[in-house]
């Protein structure tokens, strides 16, 4: 099966999870249309400086993200570690990613759980096909969409993560690190149903944009 390559963008907290971040960009497949190898993915990941939001509004800061930092992104790849919830930086590329404009369209979401979580986190899976990429042998519970028992099933996840789970029109896929990091085609794969769900999911905007870290 051919799958596309896509323009992602990979949020992470760059402290403690840059290695991660570096075996993603550099998965690579053969591209028998150019006999090369290339990238998975066109990786957009570029811009990593700090923003002082002392004065700047909500929408300034959803602006600044999104034109500047994630602008050419179809996809966001959220690598969830043990302390990323708790970074605001985090926090303003999700909303910023969520957010539908005629300039600059929502991207899909997809969430790899980094190893210091994953023996603590289930995955998450939107399609039978997925639970056959993610886990053909692991057993499958149904997602109970109700804030408490979503916090206290994935107590790693951002809060504005929590916030559209709760919702039965948005897809967000949850998938372990030790599935895909040795498996460009699933991870290629998994990466192009969040870019054909992106257009589909009606994402809330309604969490508190985050303005410290924790």
């Amino acid at each position: 099966m051919s799958i596309d390559r896509h323009r992602v963008f990979i949020s992470y907290y760059h402290h403690d999870d840059q290695d991660y971040k570096d075996v993603l960009i550099h998965m690579k497949e053969f591209d028998w249309s150019t006999m090369r190898t290339q990238s998975i993915f066109e990786d957009c990941s570029v811009h990593q400086d700090e923003i002082d939001d002392t004065y700047m509004t909500d929408e300034q800061i959803r602006r600044e993200i999104r034109d500047n930092y994630i602008k050419d992104a179809t996809v966001l790849i959220l690598l969830c570690g043990q302390n990323t919830k708790r970074r605001k930086f985090i926090d303003w590329e999700i909303h910023a990613a969520m957010y539908d404009s005629d300039v600059n369209p929502k991207m899909g979401i997809l969430i790899i759980n980094l190893p210091s979580i994953s023996s603590q986190q289930s995955m998450i899976s939107n399609s039978e096909r997925e639970k056959a990429i993610m886990g053909p042998y692991s057993t499958w519970t149904p997602l109970v969409q109700t804030e408490s028992s979503l916090k206290q099933r994935y107590p790693y996840l951002p809060d504005r993560i929590i916030t559209n789970l709760q919702r039965s029109d948005v897809a967000i896929s949850v998938v372990n690190w030790d599935v895909i990091s040795q498996d460009t085609d699933k991870l290629k794969e998994l990466i192009d149903n969040a870019f054909n769900r992106r257009k589909s999911n009606n994402y809330d905007h309604s969490e508190p944009l985050r303005r410290k870290n924790s």
